[in-house]
């Protein structure tokens, strides 16, 4: 016997954004659900008939009972999807020149099929943060050095808390980029637990980069007003190459929506 199902494996879903859309879409945020089941019984009974006297009959006992449960996110998901999919939603998995141009426009929805990591300052940050905690924790010596590690880190988690954590996601034939910046608050597994390259992406495109043009992943002025001091600025100090990563199109921002498999 096959058995199939429409489970997802989330790695990302913006419920934030789940819920605006549905509300759009039903005029409404329906946050729980409930409904009564009636169990009827039948017992088998006696009567007393007059003229008769005592006979069988079938006695019925009716129970009603009340479920009520929170709706997830998921299932919110799938209601969304649901409903995308009945309006024309289209899965890209496979794009050439001209269909990149056909079909890649902004405010336009898609699922994209493929594979993503993260940029190379997202190891970074993290790094950084073991490695500050591992010397608070073992060496007591290099308390000035800790300290240092700690408040980049801290600072680099400040912009991405702004702006998200940048990731690229590409398709098959590796040859178009998709640029999403994550919310941390609805990421719900570790970069560890990222494995292979059978990933979907439902998201909104927000801006195309035309072929051969580069965009940077991170705002270089900002990150240097967070990471440089003043004189390191004065004497144009530049930042780790971490933070110049730029992408060459054709590519495409775009709003995520959920991460799944």
């Amino acid at each position: 016997m096959k058995f199939k199902t429409d489970f997802r494996e989330f790695y990302y879903l913006d419920e934030g954004i789940v819920n605006n859309l549905l509300g759009h879409i039903e005029g409404f945020v329906q946050d729980e659900h409930s409904e009564m089941d009636r169990l009827e019984k039948n017992n088998q009974g006696k009567v007393n008939v007059v003229g008769l006297g005592n006979v069988g009959k079938d006695l019925k006992t009716t129970n009603e009972v009340l479920k009520k449960g929170r709706i997830s996110a998921e299932l919110k998901y799938k209601r969304l999807f649901e409903y995308m999919k009945s309006e024309g939603l289209e899965t890209i998995d496979v794009l050439d020149d001209h269909l990149w141009v056909l079909m890649i426009q902004e405010d336009e929805y898609f699922e994209i099929k493929g594979s993503f990591d993260f940029t190379q300052i997202y190891n970074v940050s993290k790094s950084a943060e073991f490695y500050g905690g591992l010397l608070k924790i073992f060496d007591q010596q290099r308390e000035k050095e800790v300290e240092t590690i700690t408040t980049q880190a801290n600072k680099l988690r400040d912009i991405q808390e702004r702006n998200g954590i940048p990731i690229k996601f590409k398709i098959v034939d590796g040859g178009y980029t998709f640029i999403a910046y994550l919310n941390e608050r609805f990421l719900l597994k570790e970069q560890n637990e990222v494995v292979g390259n059978n990933y979907k992406m439902l998201c909104k495109i927000e801006r195309v980069i035309p072929k051969n043009q580069k965009y940077n992943l991170f705002d270089v002025k900002e990150v240097e007003k967070q990471l440089l001091n003043r004189e390191q600025r004065r004497q144009k100090q530049t930042l780790p190459p971490e933070f110049l990563e730029t992408v060459t199109g054709p590519a495409a921002i775009v709003m995520p929506i959920a991460i799944y498999r």
